[in-house]
Formats: structure tokens, C-alpha cells, sequence
């Protein structure tokens, strides 16, 4: 009977407890604090997201005005200081959206606890994000070795294309075809920099077998005069080298010529215009695939 009675007053006491947590003055605490909370992660992203878009007006308003300042602290040149800007602006984000992230965390979780947590979550994150930290390492040696800048012309990992941005972990590049190709940091190897010395234009010349080969030198030495005279891009006068090559069907000819960072694809083909319409005045003849046809009728051979 008493251990019926002992059961008995336990489901009360549990049932009371329940009735307690579940009253209306608790569930309106609840709600009320939980409206409080959600007010306050709003205010954050608000407030963090004034303070970026400030912050970033302020970088790009400081570089803007002491361009010359910053020109000759980072070589005398627009492009370190197009990169340093880009850099800058991605610390500047990393920061802010990590502020942001310990905040709204702080509105839920007590902040010593959240710090104490994030210590050792920071050992265990350093452990499991080698290459994140790879990435961020070799961003830096990007920066300060300048491998590259914003706006250069490069070839890296298979992409080709013009530097849009150097971030902390990754580097954003404009390909011909006008997509952007995104690479991380640690994955480049190789970089080829058409940006940081003149370029070269190299262009061969097929030539008929049965054409005037002193001719066909003659004119391009012609050729090389008139297009240093008409393209400010070419700063030496073209060079013809003369034969490369003996080919199947043709002679081949090199000419080459020094020209400015980047052009050198654009006065190629130029030259090639130029050397098409000046030979066809010239009548030499540039050859072409062709076909022999040999049909036997009556046992003689006939060649068409």
C-alpha cells in the first residue's frame, strides 16, 4: 500500500513539473527571449553588413588616393597596387563575415564557453585544413614574390586568361571565352606571365617549291618595314630569319618581331594579313593542299 501511495505522489510530482514547464508564464518567456535573439542576430548582419560596405569604400578610397605613394612603395607600377588592393579587400571580408559568425554564435552560446570552444576547435581545424592553410600561404607568396598581379595576362593549371582577383585561398581568372576560372592557391605549379616583358610575335610562312625563294625573302623584308612603320605595338623592326623549315610541299620562313606585353597574338596576325595580300600582288604563291587523280583508259596513263 505505501509503495503505492510513494508511486502515486512520483507521477504527481513528475506530472506538476511538466504542467510547471509547459505554463504559460514559461512558454511566454520562452517565446519572448526567443524573439529577443532573433532580433539581435538581425541587428548583427545589419550592422556587419554597414560596417563591410563602409570598410571596403574607405580601402578602395585609400588606394585610389595615394596611388602615388603606394606606386612607389610596390615597384612603380599599377599592378601591385591593383593586387594589394584586392587582397586587402578579401582580409577585409574574411574578417568581417568571421566577426559576424562569432557574434550570432555569442547571442545563443554563452561567449567564455564559445571561446574556450573555439580554442580547441582551432587545433583540430588546423589539423583537418592542411590544404586551407596551404592555399593561404601560397596567396601570400603570390603577393609579395609578385608571381602575378591583378590584370596580368597569364597561363596557369590549364587556364589562360587575365587576373581578376587575388584572394586569401584563391585566384579568379577571365579566360578567353569569358568565363571565370576559379583556382585555388595551392593548386598553381606552373605560371607563365605574358605580362611582365615584351612579347614575341613569331609567325612562319609556308612558300611553293616552285616560287622565287629570293623573291619571297625579299618581300617579306618589305613586309617587315611597313608594318614597324604602321604598328606602334612593335618596337623592333620584324626580323626574317630566314628558311625554317623544308616541308612536304612547301618551304617554310620565319619572321619574327618584338612587341609590346600582350600584343604579340594581335600583330600576328596582322602580319599574316599583311603577307597574304602583299604576295598575292607579288604573285608568289602560297600552297595549298592538293589532289592528283591518275585514271587508266586503254593502258595509258593519264595525270589530271
Amino acid at each position: 500500500m505505501n509503495l503505492f501511495l510513494t508511486n502515486s505522489e512520483q507521477a504527481m510530482s513528475t506530472a506538476d513539473g511538466i504542467a510547471k514547464f509547459f505554463s504559460m508564464d514559461k512558454i511566454e518567456e520562452f517565446l519572448v527571449q526567443f524573439a529577443f535573439d532573433i532580433f539581435t542576430v538581425i541587428a548583427i548582419i545589419i550592422v556587419l553588413s554597414i560596417v563591410r560596405r563602409i570598410g571596403k569604400n574607405i580601402i578602395k578610397r585609400a588606394f585610389a588616393v595615394n596611388i602615388d605613394k603606394l606606386q612607389k612603395m610596390t615597384g612603380g607600377t599599377n599592378r601591385r597596387k591593383g593586387t594589394l588592393e584586392s587582397l586587402v579587400l578579401n582580409i577585409w571580408r574574411y574578417m568581417i563575415n568571421i566577426i559576424g559568425l562569432i557574434a550570432v554564435l555569442g547571442v545563443f552560446v554563452p561567449i567564455q564557453t564559445l571561446l574556450v570552444g573555439t580554442g580547441s576547435f582551432a587545433v583540430v581545424f588546423a589539423f583537418a585544413a592542411k590544404s586551407m592553410l596551404d592555399d593561404i600561404a601560397m596567396g601570400f607568396f603570390i603577393v609579395f614574390e609578385d608571381l602575378f598581379s591583378v590584370g596580368d595576362f597569364i597561363e596557369v593549371d590549364g587556364a589562360t586568361g587575365t587576373v581578376v582577383e587575388i584572394g586569401l585561398r584563391s585566384v579568379k581568372i577571365r579566360v578567353l571565352t569569358g568565363e571565370t576560372v576559379i583556382i585555388p592557391n595551392g593548386n598553381i605549379n606552373k605560371v607563365i606571365n605574358h605580362s611582365i616583358s615584351n612579347g614575341q610575335a613569331v609567325v612562319d610562312i609556308s612558300v611553293a617549291y616552285e616560287a622565287d625563294l629570293n623573291k619571297a625573302l625579299s618581300t617579306l623584308e618589305e613586309v617587315a618595314t611597313r608594318t614597324f612603320d604602321l604598328y606602334d605595338e612593335i618596337i623592333k623592326r620584324p626580323v626574317v630569319l630566314g628558311v625554317q623549315e623544308l616541308g612536304a610541299s612547301e618551304v617554310v620562313i620565319r619572321m619574327i618581331a618584338e612587341v609590346q606585353p600582350t600584343t604579340q597574338w594581335h600583330i600576328q596576325r596582322e602580319l599574316r594579313k599583311i603577307i597574304k595580300l602583299t604576295f598575292d600582288e607579288k604573285g608568289i604563291e602560297i600552297p595549298f593542299p592538293r589532289m592528283v587523280v591518275y585514271q587508266h583508259n586503254g593502258g595509258n596513263a593519264v595525270n589530271e
